[in-house]
């Protein structure tokens, strides 16, 4: 797997900061690995082109790729997350 550059979005950067605790340290672990080239569980979101989620959890992270670069657009939970 490839190695990324992680981005967040200013609302992805404010949903971060509104997480737990101990999410927060998972999330940084998750791209930790994907900045490193580790395998990570990530889909491409069904109907979308270049939208991912990455599930951390009962959390889930959309991002959009460009190139070798992560931009994540939206954190929360399952359920809201998608809408």
């Amino acid at each position: 797997m490839a190695r990324f550059e992680i981005e967040f979005s200013k609302s992805a950067a404010k949903d971060y900061k509104k997480l737990p605790k101990d999410y927060r340290v998972l999330i940084d672990l998750v791209l930790s690995k994907l900045t490193k080239g580790i395998p990570i569980d990530i889909k491409p979101i069904a109907g979308e082109e270049h939208i991912y989620r990455i599930r951390v959890g009962k959390y889930r992270i959309l991002a959009t790729v460009i190139e070798n670069t992560v931009l994540i657009t939206k954190i929360g939970p399952r359920g809201d997350v998608y809408k």
